[in-house]
């Protein structure tokens, strides 16, 4: 696209370069100022930096008189391999057949070759009919026998399908007496006048270590599937919510597959059941959920899956450990991933499969500090971790550095803790090798000289100081944007790209502002306001599996309240237009613990956030905890003064989904910080009906679709 630059035109290709111009047109350079002012000298540490204070100035604006340079680096493709198995159909009448699983198998091997670029010979996919017992079994062993697999290459192994449990027989000595297992395509049949069984967690361990001790432990296990027979109940009446769990009632012989796991018994090995979780040398296992819950699908996804491979498309596998992803994926309703091994807190795959499209950033020496020509523009957060380097392609590090004070477009960086400090001359360059805080928006706006009041908007975010201004990071489509921002009509509009909202029927935003960015700017802070603390959450989930969140229908007869059926199943409510109708809730506390909960509703038709129920303040005073151990806590029903909730869609429009979001303390938190007015100053959703006369925290999510016509 095309921008008026001091007098004449410019043609921009990348949001960086336009945002460059749009803050830095018709100014003197700041950075060039500055850089000829002071010659470079060698940097120090930060508290040196700060006389004694842990913090460093941060680094004028840009550099040169044009936007930063930033170049991409070359990989070459990736040594990494791959097994990928999606199982819908099962060949038994005995199980049920899923939707999402071969579809999660595809989406995995599209990111494999897309995103990282890695040849197709070096993944192997097993779909349906293909994955049967044997076939699986045999993949496995392809990859230990594999000759161009070198010792620390990086082998991804994925399974979409049913799991389960059953009783384990009395030599095995599993845990609990059961034994976990995945359903190859032919489990329940017979093969050769024998039953086929699933593939045990015993097993699957064995075929593991096997593969480490040819290949080494760079090994990653992605299990979607449940792991017992029990957990949460599904809605019958939902085709397209779905939980990938089967019981079976065969007993397992003991000597089912012993020629696999009996070759290290004359050494005295153990085999770990790659369920278990625990102690995991050979792999870090990613597992879609808790023992205890179900691996759900919705309108034909894994909802592990997807979320697990929209972060990684938006974060880029080079850049996050293992552990950390669990803090990056959205909240999952009723289902906790896991993430287990002792290799946990590794870069994905090693950091030996980098994202394609990697590009480095030119670091210099100044006035004692390094600055970077890179900043919040580039989508550089807090502490990200960059590795420097001599020369663009070169293989040989300098060292670390840390993103500290960050600018649109300059970053001054810090030496991490224990790192010593490296010299040099002239300028070296960064490529980023892990991710720093997670952005609060990600944002796609088209490059179009139309939406130019928009890219305005985002930069005048960018450049408003504060530490509470939530971070902005303009996006592709294909790197998972929360909002698009698009021109109909003269008017400004917004589309939710939120794939859980979209998958339950809501796109587009009913509500729309002129075209400028002074009425663009109060949305832009709204949506980052509401989707910082929507997706805030525990990651270790101390509270989630013994506190339940009920909704259902409320009615009051001769001053007696009457409550309806539990409408919230498996993390969704689905409710259609009827102003009759009254809803409340309640909190059930199964665990030990006495809690101060929080309730919030978040209106995805206008970023409102409502308040439902907060607990009393005290000031100074102690606080007693209003849902006690082992009770429950009513909400809009019951005690004096609470009131239901109407839900009620705005004109000419047929669905509305928001996000009940539940948040759960052992102290009192006050989080009266989160209720936000629409910036569009209009209100439609829940109103409130008019009645006649040890220290954890945790967060709950519930989805609630709000339909014109009566819900399927």
């Amino acid at each position: 696209m095309q921008i008026a630059f001091h007098g004449s035109y410019v043609n921009v290709s990348t949001y960086t370069d336009l945002l460059w111009y749009l803050l830095y047109s018709g100014r003197t350079s700041p950075m060039g100022k500055w850089k000829r002012k002071f010659k470079p000298q060698p940097p120090v540490s930060p508290k040196q930096a700060s006389g004694g204070k842990n913090t460093v100035n941060p680094a004028p604006g840009p550099y040169n008189s044009g936007p930063p340079g930033v170049a991409e680096v070359n990989d070459p493709p990736p040594c990494l391999f791959a097994l990928v198995i999606g199982i819908n159909v099962y060949k038994s009448s005995s199980v049920q057949n899923l939707a999402g699983c071969v579809p999660d198998a595809n989406d995995m091997e599209n990111y494999l070759k897309d995103t990282l670029k890695v040849p197709a010979d070096q993944i192997s996919v097993l779909r349906d009919q293909n994955a049967t017992r044997f076939d699986i079994i045999k993949a496995f062993s392809n990859l230990r026998d594999d000759t161009r697999i070198r010792e620390g290459d990086p082998i991804v192994i994925f399974y979409a399908g049913h799991g389960g449990e059953t009783p384990a027989p009395l030599e095995w000595e599993a845990e609990d007496n059961k034994t976990q297992y995945i359903l190859p395509h032919d489990v329940d049949t017979e093969v050769g006048g024998e039953t086929v069984f699933g593939i045990p967690d015993r097993t699957i361990a064995a075929l593991l270590n096997e593969i480490s001790k040819a290949k080494g432990d760079n090994i990653s296990v992605i299990f979607d599937c449940c792991h017992s027979g029990s957990g949460t109940r599904t809605d019958e009446n939902d085709p397209t919510h779905l939980a990938r769990v089967a019981k079976l009632d065969h007993n397992v012989p003991p000597s089912l597959d012993q020629d696999i796991w009996s070759k290290g018994s004359n050494r005295g090995a153990t085999i770990a059941p790659v369920f278990a979780r625990v102690g995991l040398h050979s792999h870090v296992l990613l597992a879609a959920c808790g023992t205890k819950e179900l691996a759900m699908e919705d309108n034909q996804r894994g909802v592990f899956t997807k979320t697990l491979l929209e972060t990684l498309r938006a974060q880029g596998a080079d850049k996050i450990t293992y552990k950390d992803i669990l803090n990056r994926i959205r909240a999952l309703p009723l289902q906790n991933p896991q993430c287990e091994g002792v290799n946990q807190n590794r870069i994905l795959f090693n950091a030996r499969a980098p994202s394609a499209g990697r590009v480095s950033y030119t670091v210099s020496i100044i006035n004692g500090k390094y600055v970077m020509e890179a900043g919040a523009a580039h989508g550089i957060t807090d502490g990200a971790e960059l590795t420097i380097y001599k020369e663009r392609e070169s293989r040989i590090k300098l060292g670390k550095l840390l993103a500290g004070d960050i600018t649109p477009f300059s970053t001054t960086l810090y030496l991490p803790t224990g790192e010593s400090i490296f010299h040099f001359t002239g300028t070296v360059h960064a490529i980023q090798t892990k991710a720093g805080a997670k952005e609060d928006l990600r944002l796609y706006v088209a490059l179009d000289e139309k939406l130019l009041q928009v890219f305005k908007a985002v930069a005048q975010h960018m450049e408003r100081p504060g530490s509470g201004n939530r971070k902005i990071r303009l996006v592709k489509l294909d790197e998972n944007p929360h909002l698009q921002i698009d021109l109909q009509e003269g008017r400004v509009v917004f589309k939710t790209l939120d794939s859980l909202v979209m998958g339950c029927g809501f796109t587009r935003m009913l509500y729309t502002v002129n075209n400028n960015a002074d009425d663009v700017n109060p949305v832009i802070r709204a949506a980052a306001h509401f989707r910082w603390h929507l997706d805030l959450t525990n990651p270790i989930h101390t509270l989630r599996d013994n506190v339940e969140l009920h909704f259902f229908e409320v009615h009051r007869e001769e001053g007696t309240w009457h409550t309806g059926k539990n409408l919230n199943v498996a993390g969704k409510v689905c409710i259609s237009e009827d102003l009759t109708k009254m809803y409340a809730f309640k909190v059930v506390n199964k665990s030990q613990l006495s809690l101060y909960p929080s309730l919030f509703y978040f209106d995805n038709n206008n970023f409102e956030i409502l308040s439902f129920y907060q607990p009393p303040t005290t000031g100074q005073f102690k606080l007693e905890a209003p849902l006690k151990e082992m009770s429950h806590l009513t909400i809009g029903y019951g005690s004096v003064g609470q009131v239901p909730q109407v839900f009620v869609l705005p004109p000419g429009q047929n669905v509305e989904v928001g996000f009940l979001k539940l948040f759960l303390t052992t102290v009192p938190v006050d989080y009266s910080n989160i209720p936000q007015c629409s910036p569009f100053d209009l209100h439609r959703g829940p109103q409130r009906a008019q009645l006649k006369t040890f220290q954890t925290w945790d967060t709950i999510n519930v989805v609630v679709v709000h339909k014109k016509d009566h819900p399927n």
